[in-house]
């Protein structure tokens, strides 16, 4: 069952519930009504006919013609004197109210009973109520008749008028058609107050998504780009290696086959060692460190200092840091230059400067990524990406960049510096 064919049956419904308790309502007031108004009008009128003075025959057979029934003369004492009740009978306690000298008013079987003495005479009348007993049937055909039309037009509104607020939905619906893997643009503002912190959840919920799908497309190119690099830097080694075997094979203690074989096997092995760490550091979760001071930190590992600062780190993951940009502006910048300590936005950069060339132009965008060297690098290309992955779990943040005054510089921005009054590390 559809939402607007519920909401219709529901308004259904309340019209039935609030119309027809209000039409018995109606008709039982207006049945009351006239039987009051009926009850006034024969008081008023035998009234008036008593102030007159003498009763005669007359006055009351214009009684009988006004309002139906029969009717009877009273005398002064009381009794009736004159009576054209035929075959009715008059209700008791009417005599005895009258010879007592009070006046008299019944409802009985339908037929009301009224009668009032005078000084010189009264009248009497008992007029049937047919009429007002079948009023609350008439009106009940009317009711029903106008009230079906007026329901029947109620309903048409309301119909109508439930079709247009349940439009904005209908274009809700046609707009989350439209979504799909492809197209997660948010919804546009609803028509409805009552709807928009649905669809703000819903905007919200398919930004995430399209964030989500995003890193996914960006971790399987990288997941790609990755074991195609990785699958390039084993098979040199490995196509090495099996030479310097076969030399050893076919001359057994060739000492320049068996330097190779090593060298090559040792590559193999920082390779794979770095994979490993990589991989562990991709998997792993936000690292929270403790208070440590950078300068005394560097120069127990023997690096000269430029400034200082504290900041939140792991030990382990901070002595990967500086061995790898050590170990990068060693092999590929010509040595180490300096090492600075640079405050900076809250944080502090740990700078490693080289003497080298300085990046190539296409490689400094991509010098974080995997495998990523020269063409006359040596080396495995994993060094700055493990820094990278470093940040990554520790919340930090990495560059690199050339400097005007020649050679490259790498470095590594912690965004919880902290202040001088930690224990040295």
């Amino acid at each position: 069952m559809t939402l607007r064919l519920r909401l219709l049956l529901w308004l259904l419904l309340a019209l039935v519930l609030l119309l027809f308790p209000l039409g018995a309502l109606t008709v039982q007031q207006a049945q009351r009504t006239v039987q009051e108004a009926l009850e006034r009008a024969v008081l008023a009128r035998l009234g008036f006919l008593v102030s007159q003075g003498i009763v005669r025959v007359q006055d009351l057979a214009q009684v009988v013609q006004e309002f139906g029934g029969v009717g009877f003369i009273l005398g002064p004492e009381g009794r009736i004197t004159f009576t054209d009740l035929g075959d009715y009978r008059l209700p008791e306690g009417l005599e005895q109210a009258l010879r007592a000298g009070r006046g008299f008013r019944q409802v009985r079987d339908n037929w009301l009973w009224v009668a009032l003495p005078g000084e010189e005479g009264g009248l009497g009348l008992g007029t049937p109520l047919e009429e007002v007993a079948a009023l609350p049937q008439r009106l009940l055909q009317l009711y029903l008749g106008l009230g079906g039309v007026l329901a029947l037009l109620a309903f048409s509104v309301g119909a109508w008028g439930l079709t247009r607020s349940l439009r904005p939905l209908e274009t809700l619906s046609r707009e989350l058609a439209r979504r799909n893997a492809e197209n997660l643009e948010p919804l546009p503002p609803p028509g409805l107050p009552e709807v928009r912190p649905a669809v703000e959840a819903m905007n919200a919920l398919m930004g995430e998504l399209e964030a989500a799908l995003h890193r996914s497309r960006v971790q399987e190119q990288a997941a790609r780009r990755f074991a195609y690099g990785a699958s390039h830097e084993l098979r040199n080694p490995l196509a090495a290696l099996k030479g310097y075997l076969e030399v050893l094979q076919r001359r057994p203690g060739e000492p320049r086959a068996t330097e190779g074989a090593l060298r090559e096997a040792a590559r193999m092995e920082s390779l794979l060692q770095g994979l490993l760490t990589l991989a562990r550091l991709e998997g792993q979760g936000r690292v929270r460190g403790q208070p440590l001071s950078l300068n005394a930190f560097l120069q127990q590992r023997g690096l000269r200092v430029e400034g200082d600062g504290w900041v939140e780190a792991d030990p382990d993951l901070l002595a990967l840091i500086v061995e790898n940009l050590v170990q990068n502006a060693t092999k590929h910048g010509g040595g180490v230059e300096k090492v600075e300590l640079e405050p900076d936005a809250g944080g502090l950069w740990l700078w490693v400067c080289d003497r080298g060339p300085g990046f190539p132009p296409e490689l400094q965008p991509r010098a974080f990524e995997p495998f990523v060297k020269s063409d006359q690098s040596d080396g495995v290309g994993l060094g700055l990406a493990l820094v990278a992955a470093v940040a990554r779990v520790m919340g930090a943040q990495v560059r690199a960049e050339n400097r005007p005054e020649g050679g490259a510089r790498v470095g590594f921005w912690w965004p919880e510096a902290r202040g001088r009054d930690k224990p040295v590390r």
